[in-house]
């Protein structure tokens, strides 16, 4: 593309922020289209009287050392590093998440240690290749009965879906070079910590959201077109021509880079797709979120970034404690937990209403004994679509048919967890939109 074409960008999230700010260092026109009335998407920091809050336990991870020093340099002093443990709650007792084996030993019944060590002991000299699922992977890395307790039925209610029909790939880097084996040789070199098992990560002091607050001043809000939601997206066979919105104005464009779900954009098409995609399309789908947030007059639930709850009785699967990542989150003499309960449109949190939810989660965690009824102060219920694309084994080869539809237009290029349908965090967004970039430059 030329240096003149303006770049439209759909959707202000993370994905379309990093465009538009890599765009930007790069001298280009950028205008970046978002539907609602905020930027961040799923990325958002909130704010409610003292205190703040992400719509997500979201932390920064040294992962990508150039997109590291870019985040730093972006946010100067304001960007701190945080060193902040997650645990799992299991039986009234708190394991180290990643698991570690002299917390878990704690933990559980001698038979239950036996037959783990039996199992991963068994798995040494099982070929160790690639996994067909999930499930696969965690047998395989920790054996099934240590993996049916803290990993699998986490696992099965976050996503909605059975473990074995759900691609390894959900997993992040969370199981990446770590097994059974890390961990002993953990318990053996007491000084020995691997990077899996530090709680260590990088935090706004602001909240997280201020890191794509801070990209959208540097695009500048004049090029963020907010309230614009996308209704149809009209090309010509070959080329993008024309973004419509939702009041019926519209807008020529030159080049588009799109982030929006994959389902929705398939549908939004001018001419539409062949009857084939539009079906194809219509098997993938997302997890959504409630987010319950609960104030409490008290200085602290834990010091842990983020409590794991793997239980299947339980709807809860993870709370975190906002003052634990930056003190400025809440009051010093008062705190906050951000509780996620995950759903699907119609099931049966889904049909609950707010009211029914709060109590639900406050009688299911002051009977964990993390506080007591009399220390909530006040509660809100939020809901974040779209928070997971649900990636279930079988459908790779339909999403490469839908993504080569949606980039054979030679104006249209695509970025993003919802779009690719990848489980990406954040510094490999990051990464991939200086890529995009640059790629474009070239």
């Amino acid at each position: 593309m030329s240096q003149k074409q303006k770049i439209h960008i759909l959707g202000g999230g993370p994905a379309g922020l990093s465009v538009g700010y890599y765009g930007k260092k790069k001298g280009k026109s950028i205008s970046i289209h978002e539907s609602s009335k905020y930027i961040g998407g799923n990325c958002r920091t909130i704010q409610i009287g003292d205190y703040r809050f992400d719509t997500g336990a979201h932390r920064f991870h040294d992962k990508i050392s150039d997109v590291t020093n870019e985040i730093k340099q972006l946010m100067g002093d304001h960007l701190v590093e945080v060193h902040a443990p997650s645990k799992i709650y299991f039986n009234g007792k708190m394991i180290d998440f990643p698991l570690n084996f002299q917390s878990v030993i704690k933990s559980l019944e001698l038979s239950k240690i036996l037959k783990i060590l039996f199992e991963n002991a068994f798995n040494a000299f099982k070929y160790q290749g690639n996994y067909e699922n999930f499930e696969q992977l965690a047998y395989a890395k920790y054996g099934k009965t240590l993996s049916d307790l803290f990993l699998i039925n986490y696992t099965e209610k976050l996503w909605g879906t059975e473990a074995n029909r759900l691609q390894t790939t959900i997993s992040g880097d969370r199981l990446k070079h770590l097994s059974i084996y890390t961990v002993i040789f953990e318990m053996i070199l007491k000084n020995f910590k691997s990077k899996h098992l530090e709680g260590a990560f990088y935090y706004p002091k602001f909240g997280y959201g201020t890191i794509f607050d801070k990209m959208a001043n540097y695009i500048g809000f004049e090029n963020i077109k907010l309230d614009s939601k996308i209704v149809r997206i009209i090309h010509d066979g070959n080329k993008i021509k024309e973004i419509e919105y939702e009041n019926s104005n519209s807008s020529q464009v030159e080049y588009v880079i799109n982030t929006l779900p994959i389902t929705s954009i398939i549908k939004m098409m001018e001419p539409l797709p062949s009857d084939s995609l539009l079906q194809k399309a219509k098997s993938f789908k997302f997890r959504n979120l409630k987010l319950c947030i609960l104030t409490l007059d008290i200085p602290f639930v834990s010091k842990n970034a983020s409590i794991y709850f793997p239980e299947k009785s339980n709807p809860i699967t993870r709370i975190y404690e906002p003052k634990n990542r930056s003190h400025r989150m809440a009051p010093e003499d008062k705190t906050s937990l951000v509780i996620e309960i995950p759903f699907t449109l119609g099931d049966n949190i889904d049909c609950m209403n707010d009211d029914e939810i709060i109590d639900m989660v406050k009688s299911t965690l002051t009977k964990k004994k993390l506080f007591k009824g009399s220390d909530v102060i006040g509660s809100k219920l939020f809901n974040i679509k779209n928070a997971y694309p649900i990636l279930e084994i079988g459908q790779e080869k339909e999403l490469r048919m839908l993504i080569d539809y949606l980039q054979s237009f030679k104006n249209h290029q695509l970025i993003g967890r919802n779009v690719e349908f990848k489980y990406l965090h954040t510094h490999h967004i990051i990464w991939k939109a200086r890529k995009l970039i640059e790629n474009l430059e070239s």
